[in-house]
């Protein structure tokens, strides 16, 4: 109608009246995009071209998440191992053996004298080409499509909070701490206030061993309040240390060797006051959480919530933040991931592996009598053996989605108790053993590399744009960095996933869209690299030509070439 009645009498009218119309269409146009949430998710910068394909919609734009749908079916991308992002190409190259224990003394850590510095950072260069999963920092990797972080928290003996892959590496605390990555995390909510994020943690570890996490608190606690409130600063009890006497006969020693609470005995403010157990590990995460303004909570807080609950608890602005982030696991000694991770140690896939172990009735391995097939499979080579790696890898991630709910952790498939599973995970990565990490040494590859050349990445943007899940919740991947805003807009732009509704002709989601235009190895296409090779050719023969030539006169001695014309020397 708008368009109509500007076609059919805008024309004849006086330029102060198309203005006034002009500006009056801009307004309704603007308030019906703030109702319809068209104002959404710009990802920033928006200049390279490979990053702009990987976006279904013009300028680096995806839709809100819609607040309605249940937390346990919302689509996140989560960057795997997301602290390894911090170890860089060079780690353990930049700082001499002195320079390295003067960062560790500023990070309040002492080594008792050990000059350790060295091997230390030798051993992480090492182990970090198979223990680095990520690239850049965690403002990158949000910047890159991701929306949860997978951290492995490790405390140290002084209490600083650092980060660690399993049994692969530790994160030196000179490369990133809780306290710094939250910082990064904080300022990209900051310039992204509409996204939620999530931070999950798992696997927490003691410098001292189990020792360190074991010991427990008992603390004060509101009636209504879960400890993972930030709220609840009064929640946390002060160190105690086993030498310490102060004599005073109403101190309470819960562990008898580093904690303990300091009460009164008073039993009508006892009855006005509750008290429970937390682990000393999950006390000192609240700790740092609480010092950054970042809620903190455990699983059961997020059980039943749709995401609109969520993004509440996650308000950043109660804080005195802006975004919104949200910590969350299982508040027991090691810090659960919340929900079920789908890892099934028998069925897992990695990119190297013995042939032996390949060849079975399931799989096309190579012939053991033939001494020209090589001892192992490898994801890399795409034409062969990767080609059922990757179908390997396909299944476990259809079946970690697909199969038939089970809350047993040696099965694939959703949880069948989602009130204590909120989430589920599907880990569209290589799986990494002793074997493999061998095997690609031997490559002289990395992990990041593995995943370039296999493009496992790409496989799984476009199984999730085919609908080969039937639902996506946490989607973990390697190297965000490398397609990881293709797998976010698809995610993002699955149907019932975002605000957009499908009241027009126009596509709004699903594989209505067209399908991201992934970044890949940048190779050119055979006609171009004919060109290259004609031109580059014919260059070299030219030079080689003139050579030749210069060469051949050079020898033939000096010579008179002055030419005479009409008596006259040119």
């Amino acid at each position: 109608p708008l368009r109509t009645f500007w076609l059919y009498t805008m024309p004849s009218s006086p330029a102060p009246i198309k203005v006034v119309y002009a500006f009056s269409i801009c307004v309704i146009l603007l308030s019906c995009t703030n109702q319809w949430h068209v104002f959404a998710f710009h990802r920033a910068p928006c200049t390279e071209t490979s990053i702009r394909r990987q976006f279904q919609f013009s300028d680096c734009y995806a839709p809100n998440l819609n607040p309605n749908i249940p937390l346990n079916q919302a689509s996140f991308v989560m960057s795997h191992d997301s602290a390894t992002g911090y170890l860089s190409k060079n780690q353990g190259k930049n700082m001499n053996d002195e320079e390295y224990q003067r960062e560790m003394q500023k990070l309040g850590y002492n080594q008792n004298g050990n000059n350790n510095g060295r091997w230390n950072r030798i051993t992480t260069a090492l182990l970090s080409l198979y223990g680095k999963t990520q690239v850049g920092s965690v403002y990158d990797q949000l910047n890159n499509g991701a929306r949860a972080l997978d951290l492995r928290p490790k405390i140290y003996n002084n209490g600083t909070v650092g980060f660690h892959h399993g049994s692969l590496i530790d994160i030196p605390l000179t490369s990133i701490t809780l306290r710094g990555l939250l910082e990064d995390a904080k300022q990209w909510c900051k310039d992204n206030p509409k996204e939620l994020v999530l931070i999950f943690h798992s696997e927490l570890v003691h410098e001292a061993g189990y020792n360190g996490l074991s010991s427990q608190l008992y603390i004060e606690v509101d009636d209504d309040d879960d400890f993972g409130d930030g709220d609840n600063d009064d929640g946390v009890a002060e160190e105690y240390h086993a030498n310490a006497d102060d004599g005073d006969d109403d101190t309470v020693i819960i562990d008898d060797a580093f904690y303990a609470y300091e009460y009164k005995d008073d039993q009508q403010e006892q009855e006005q006051q509750n008290y429970e157990y937390i682990y000393s590990g999950i006390a000192t995460l609240k700790n740092v959480y609480d010092e950054k303004g970042v809620p903190y909570y455990s699983c059961e807080k997020l059980g039943g919530l749709n995401v609109s609950q969520a993004m509440e608890l996650a308000d950043l602005s109660k804080y005195g933040g802006k975004g919104y982030l949200l910590a969350v696991d299982r508040h027991d000694i090691y810090a659960s991931f919340c929900g079920k991770a789908n890892w099934a140690q028998d069925q897992l896939v990695t990119c190297y592996s013995s042939a032996s172990n390949y060849n079975n009735d399931e799989h096309d391995g190579p012939d053991q009598n033939n001494a020209n097939i090589p001892s192992y499979v490898q994801c890399t080579d795409r034409k062969n053996s990767g080609v059922a790696k990757l179908n390997d890898l396909k299944t476990y991630v259809t079946a970690s989605a697909n199969n038939d709910p089970s809350d047993s952790p040696y099965e694939l498939g959703p949880p069948e108790d989602e009130s204590y599973y909120p989430f589920n995970q599907i880990q569209g990565l290589w799986q990494v053993d002793a074997t493999s990490v061998q095997i690609g040494l031997l490559h002289a590859s990395t992990l990041l590399d593995d995943n370039r050349i296999s493009k496992v990445n790409e496989e799984m943007v476009k199984m999730a744009y085919e609908g080969q899940f039937n639902t996506i919740n946490i989607f973990a991947i390697d190297n965000v960095a490398l397609n990881g805003n293709a797998m976010f807009s698809v995610l993002r732009n699955q149907c019932g996933q975002s605000v957009l509704k499908d009241n027009s002709d126009e596509p709004t989601c699903g594989r209505d869209l067209i399908m991201p235009k992934m970044e890949t190895n940048r190779t050119l296409p055979i006609f171009w690299n004919i060109v290259l090779v004609v031109v580059y050719g014919s260059l070299v023969i030219m030079v080689t030509v003139m050579l030749f030539q210069a060469f051949r006169l050079r020898n033939k001695g000096p010579q008179d070439h002055r030419l005479v014309c009409h008596g006259h020397i040119i």
